[in-house]
Protein backbone atom coordinates (compact mmCIF):
# COMPACT_ATOMS: atom_id res chain seq x y z
CA UNK A 1 0.00 0.00 0.00
CA UNK A 2 1.43 3.33 -0.84
CA UNK A 3 1.28 5.98 1.63
CA UNK A 4 0.48 9.39 1.13
CA UNK A 5 2.32 12.54 1.72
CA UNK A 6 1.19 13.38 5.14
CA UNK A 7 2.09 9.67 6.24
CA UNK A 8 5.58 9.89 4.97
CA UNK A 9 5.83 13.26 6.38
CA UNK A 10 4.94 11.12 9.89
CA UNK A 11 7.28 8.86 9.42
CA UNK A 12 9.97 11.08 9.06
CA UNK A 13 9.01 12.84 11.98
CA UNK A 14 8.93 9.87 14.35
CA UNK A 15 12.64 8.86 12.74
CA UNK A 16 13.49 12.85 13.53
CA UNK A 17 12.53 12.12 17.12
CA UNK A 18 14.21 8.57 17.71
CA UNK A 19 17.57 9.77 16.47
CA UNK A 20 16.89 13.30 18.97
CA UNK A 21 16.37 10.23 21.73
CA UNK A 22 19.83 8.30 20.28
CA UNK A 23 23.50 9.02 20.48
CA UNK A 24 25.05 12.21 20.37
CA UNK A 25 21.28 13.69 19.59
CA UNK A 26 20.93 15.56 16.36
CA UNK A 27 17.99 17.57 15.73
CA UNK A 28 17.18 17.99 19.31
CA UNK A 29 18.67 21.06 21.80
CA UNK A 30 17.78 21.80 25.78
CA UNK A 31 17.83 25.83 24.92
CA UNK A 32 16.41 27.47 21.43
CA UNK A 33 18.10 30.87 20.42
CA UNK A 34 14.75 32.29 22.25
CA UNK A 35 14.56 30.86 25.37
CA UNK A 36 17.33 29.17 27.64
CA UNK A 37 15.16 26.31 29.20
CA UNK A 38 13.14 25.57 26.14
CA UNK A 39 13.95 21.81 25.27
CA UNK A 40 13.14 21.35 21.31
CA UNK A 41 13.22 18.87 18.69
CA UNK A 42 12.99 19.39 14.91
CA UNK A 43 10.50 18.30 12.90
CA UNK A 44 9.38 18.62 9.13
CA UNK A 45 5.99 19.96 8.09
CA UNK A 46 3.88 20.85 5.45
CA UNK A 47 2.48 24.00 4.20
CA UNK A 48 0.41 24.78 1.07
CA UNK A 49 2.02 21.71 -0.13
CA UNK A 50 5.58 22.35 0.78
CA UNK A 51 8.08 21.02 2.96
CA UNK A 52 9.16 23.12 5.27
CA UNK A 53 12.22 21.67 8.30
CA UNK A 54 11.66 23.37 11.65
CA UNK A 55 14.79 23.83 13.30
CA UNK A 56 14.81 22.69 16.81
CA UNK A 57 17.29 25.42 18.08
CA UNK A 58 15.93 28.66 15.52
CA UNK A 59 12.14 27.27 15.23
CA UNK A 60 12.79 28.57 12.14
CA UNK A 61 10.61 26.53 9.29
CA UNK A 62 12.86 26.31 6.29
CA UNK A 63 11.79 25.81 3.18
CA UNK A 64 13.28 22.37 1.77
CA UNK A 65 14.50 22.95 -1.79
CA UNK A 66 16.34 20.81 -3.93
CA UNK A 67 19.89 22.19 -5.13
CA UNK A 68 19.46 25.20 -2.47
CA UNK A 69 22.29 25.20 -0.72
CA UNK A 70 21.96 28.12 1.56
CA UNK A 71 19.63 28.00 4.43
CA UNK A 72 19.21 30.64 6.47
CA UNK A 73 18.23 30.06 10.33
CA UNK A 74 19.74 26.33 9.95
CA UNK A 75 21.49 25.36 13.22
CA UNK A 76 22.68 22.40 11.91
CA UNK A 77 25.89 21.49 9.31
CA UNK A 78 25.94 20.06 5.79
CA UNK A 79 25.75 16.75 6.73
CA UNK A 80 22.08 17.17 8.60
CA UNK A 81 21.46 19.47 5.53
CA UNK A 82 21.53 16.27 3.39
CA UNK A 83 20.10 14.33 5.53
CA UNK A 84 16.59 16.94 5.78
CA UNK A 85 16.48 16.73 1.85
CA UNK A 86 16.61 13.35 1.83
CA UNK A 87 13.94 13.23 4.18
CA UNK A 88 12.04 16.06 2.31
CA UNK A 89 12.90 13.80 -1.39
CA UNK A 90 11.58 10.79 0.33
CA UNK A 91 8.21 12.32 1.34
CA UNK A 92 7.72 13.96 -1.72
CA UNK A 93 8.11 10.75 -3.97
CA UNK A 94 7.64 7.74 -1.35
CA UNK A 95 10.84 6.53 -2.95
CA UNK A 96 14.18 5.42 -1.10
CA UNK A 97 16.46 8.58 -1.03
CA UNK A 98 19.07 7.78 1.08
CA UNK A 99 21.79 9.33 0.82
CA UNK A 100 21.40 11.09 -2.28
CA UNK A 101 22.60 14.55 -1.34
CA UNK A 102 25.81 12.91 -0.39
CA UNK A 103 27.35 11.73 3.04
CA UNK A 104 25.73 8.39 2.68
CA UNK A 105 22.56 8.96 4.92
CA UNK A 106 22.00 6.90 7.71
CA UNK A 107 24.33 4.34 6.32
CA UNK A 108 27.60 7.18 7.11
CA UNK A 109 29.74 5.71 9.41
CA UNK A 110 31.04 9.46 10.22
CA UNK A 111 28.03 10.04 12.50
CA UNK A 112 29.76 10.07 15.56
CA UNK A 113 28.10 7.55 17.39
CA UNK A 114 28.69 4.06 18.68
CA UNK A 115 28.23 1.63 16.12
CA UNK A 116 25.38 -0.28 17.90
CA UNK A 117 23.43 3.19 18.20
CA UNK A 118 24.14 3.75 14.68
CA UNK A 119 22.58 0.33 14.00
CA UNK A 120 19.58 1.25 16.26
CA UNK A 121 18.50 4.08 13.69
CA UNK A 122 19.03 2.33 10.51
CA UNK A 123 16.64 -0.69 12.20
CA UNK A 124 14.27 2.08 13.18
CA UNK A 125 14.33 3.62 9.62
CA UNK A 126 13.86 0.13 8.14
CA UNK A 127 10.80 -0.87 10.40
CA UNK A 128 9.24 2.30 9.87
CA UNK A 129 9.16 2.24 6.17
CA UNK A 130 12.20 5.13 5.42
CA UNK A 131 14.54 2.38 4.39
CA UNK A 132 14.56 -0.59 2.28
CA UNK A 133 14.93 -4.19 4.53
Amino acid sequence: MNKTKEERLETINKLIKFISKSGRRFFYTKSTLRSDDEESVAYMELKKGRIYFVDNYTKDAIAVINNHRRWNNFSHGGTLQALVMDFADFIRTGKSTNGKHGYGGLFCPHWGHADEIQQEIIDYAKEIGYLKS
